[in-house]
């Protein structure tokens, strides 16, 4: 099993070069490998140096110094890539150095290609044996390596695939790897985020009934110990060491216009007329989402510690059960199945074009070798060899140069086949974590504060049957309106 990571180098690129390329990790330099580059830290770094500023324009050991002084309006350019810093680690005990750095060459010719520069080495000094891969910015012929999601999932491939030529383990199921950072996450989870409890302070806020205007909630959050600034954003500091973030960043519901309605809104809720609209599950969620404006607005018992995040939620699951035609707990579970079922389909679409794709590019690139030596009649030893290694194309009847160019047509046509699937998997990537995070809060209010809801119902049973009556009334006599109009 090897796992792959990404750091991106934008300044001290010597510090990688001296760090990977220590004997005292490599076995004094045994497992260290360049491709197009020196495997010694002076030579490495003046030929890593020279690629790097010829297609960057950039001074490579740090930042540039001829990039101007930008005003107080402007800021400054995101600094350049100097190297890119992969990590390939392993199982403990699973493989020999001898045999992850010969993964780890292979891997970084496959990925990287014969035109770029890359430094292989392999570290033995820990119980974890583990491969560095100083990797150039640019190529040879100036195209820049662009690390995204996707080229990372394509390396994670590509070794998942070597080491199980080699035997290895790989991890059939990986874990869901979250964009945002760590921390964040963790404190949301344990939810002791600033951010969470400044949403929870301004939510308390917005209720009090001297709070009249943003201008009086920026008052009453200063008195909370807030840095605030009202100008054309709310700004708010939290801490002294913390930068601020203007309201609208927290979310919906907190952009200046909206807490204006919020606060002038704060004593009104969803017609019972409203409710008596809809049907199925989209009444229950109707009713449930006005008590909850209830609960909240009229400051009645709130044991549930409702808050406005929380009626948010209620009226987006509400449009979306609407949106989707969703009116039972079978439609709902049907709903949030095939959004998944769709976002596999897409991706093991998506994931199959990446495999051709890169078929196509190996034929392209042994192919026309591979017609020449098969018209050669007196073929040396060595060239048997060659076409030996290159047997592999023999399935495609590969005769001619029109044959390698028919490939490359293939080839224009996945790849625009393949921008199409990437869209089609994002856009379903979406709609699956739109129908997830629906599907958690119906399940969480059918585990709590739902049934509590549900049960302050009852005695509007009557009142809703009253609202159906007078909204059956006004559609009659809307239809006896139309009839003597056309008469």
């Amino acid at each position: 099993m090897a796992v792959i990571k990404h750091i991106a180098i934008h300044q001290s690129p010597l510090k990688l070069i001296r760090y990977i390329l220590n004997g005292d990790k490599t076995d004094e330099m045994r497992f260290a490998t360049g491709l197009q580059v020196t495997p010694n830290v002076a030579a490495a770094y003046m030929e890593m140096s020279a690629n790097f500023e010829n297609f960057s324009g950039e001074r490579f050991y740090k930042k540039s110094l001829n990039r101007k002084n930008l005003g107080d309006n402007e800021t400054l350019q995101k600094e350049k890539i100097r190297l890119h810093h992969y990590i390939q680690s392993f199982k403990s005990n699973e493989v020999t150095p001898e045999e992850a750095h010969r993964i780890g060459v292979e891997w970084a010719k496959k990925v990287f290609g014969e035109n770029h520069q890359v430094l292989v080495t392999t570290h033995t000094n820990c119980k974890h044996i583990h491969n560095h891969f100083a990797v150039a910015a640019y190529d040879l012929d100036g195209k820049a390596w662009y690390d995204n999601k996707e080229t990372l999932e394509r390396c994670r491939d590509i070794s998942d695939k070597i080491c199980k030529a080699h035997g290895l383990s790989v991890i059939e199921k990986p874990r869901y790897r979250a964009n945002h950072k760590y921390a964040d996450w963790l404190a949301r989870q344990k939810n002791v985020s600033w951010k969470t409890r400044l949403c929870d302070d301004i939510d308390k806020l917005v209720l009090r009934e001297d709070v009249k205007s943003v201008k009086d909630l920026a008052e009453q959050l200063r008195e909370k110990g807030y840095a605030v600034t009202l100008k054309k954003y709310l700004s708010i500091k939290a801490a002294r060491n913390r930068k601020a973030v203007r309201s609208l960043r927290l979310g919906d519901g907190y952009g200046i216009e909206e807490l204006q309605y919020r606060i002038e809104n704060k004593d009104r809720e969803i017609s019972l007329s409203a409710v008596a609209r809809y049907q199925g599950i989209q009444r229950e969620y109707a009713m449930c989402l006005r008590e909850l404006q209830i609960t909240v607005y009229r400051k009645e018992e709130n044991s549930h510690n409702v808050t406005y995040g929380e009626l948010r939620r209620n009226a987006e699951l509400l449009t979306y059960l609407c949106s989707n035609n969703i009116h039972s707990d079978e439609d709902f579970r049907n709903t949030v199945n095939a959004a998944a079922e769709k976002s596999d389909k897409l991706k093991k679409l998506r994931d199959g074009l990446f495999a051709e794709i890169e078929q196509e590019e190996k034929i392209l690139q042994d192919g026309a070798r591979f017609v020449e030596l098969n018209k050669i009649k007196m073929p040396t030893a060595d060239q048997l060899d060659e076409l030996a290694g290159l047997s592999y194309l023999a399935k495609y009847n590969l005769r001619s140069s029109e044959d390698i160019t028919a490939h490359g047509k293939t080839l224009e046509k996945l790849k625009t086949e393949l921008s199409d699937a990437e869209k089609n998997f994002e856009a379903s990537v979406t709609e699956k974590r739109h129908a997830a995070e629906n599907y958690k809060t119906y399940l969480r209010q059918m585990q709590s504060d739902y049934d509590y809801v549900l049960e302050k119902l009852k005695r509007e049973r009557e009142e809703i049957r009253i609202a159906e009556q007078d909204l059956q009334t006004e559609q009659e006599q809307a239809v006896q309106t139309n009839q003597k109009y056309y008469r």
